[in-house]
């Protein structure tokens, strides 16, 4: 490969990662706060679709007081250069270990939570996902969603987010609304605990979702 060559990949990078830290990054930090506020001391925590791990670098100290362990995974390798040099630069790679997988494929664990920072809807199988994920926890654990919700249903914000994908080459995901986001969560074994809202809109709100992970062994919702 020619030295002009390898520049512009470097460059590629740097810049879609600069452009993730600057989009999601910036929105997701504040959902990160809410979790790892929730999250007890010594936690075990999977970070599923950690990006960059600007977000939750941005609570470096929070990791470090509250003595967590997290592993985050995600399928983009550029995402994860940045992230991993992030983590040492934030002296903490004792406490944050990325892995290039994805969640159907991941087999670490037991882990005391789960959090799926607006990662949960770009997932092609959703329910899939949740039903591994709860083979890894261990009892008594939590599963994390932070996500945004239309209140209504909208065509245009259907179409405009297929475009924001190539135009910023972050996807999106599926446009989520709240039935479909319980019915989902029901079908993969979560029962619902906590529904918070981050951040009220006028069309969408921001949302802390919380649930007891079911035994993988019982499809039998707890009364």
């Amino acid at each position: 490969m020619s030295g002009r060559s390898s520049s512009s990949r470097h460059w590629s990078v740097a810049a879609r990662a600069w452009i993730y830290d600057a989009t999601v990054a910036r929105m997701t930090a504040g959902w990160y706060a809410a979790v790892l506020d929730r999250v007890p001391d010594r936690c075990r925590l999977l970070d599923i679709g950690i990006g960059t791990g600007g977000a939750l670098l941005a609570h470096a100290a929070c990791v470090q007081r509250k003595e967590l362990l997290v592993t985050g995974i995600d399928v983009d390798g550029a995402y994860l250069d940045h992230c991993r040099r992030a983590v040492a630069r934030h002296g903490l790679a004792d406490r944050v270990r990325v892995y290039l997988e994805s969640v159907y494929d991941h087999r670490g664990g037991p882990y005391d939570a789960a959090y799926f920072s607006g990662s949960f809807m770009l997932l092609p199988d959703p329910v899939a996902a949740l039903h591994h994920v709860r083979t890894l926890l261990a009892p008594a654990a939590r599963v994390y969603f932070t996500h945004t919700v239309e209140r209504r249903r909208s065509r245009a914000v259907e179409v405009v987010k297929p475009v924001l994908r190539l135009l910023t080459t972050i996807d999106f995901g599926r446009v989520t609304y709240e039935d479909d986001f319980r019915r989902t969560l029901a079908a993969g074994g979560i029962d619902l605990e906590e529904h918070a809202t981050l951040h009220q809109g006028r069309r969408r709100s921001a949302m802390l979702v919380s649930g007891r992970a079911r035994p993988s062994d019982d499809e039998t919702p707890s009364s």
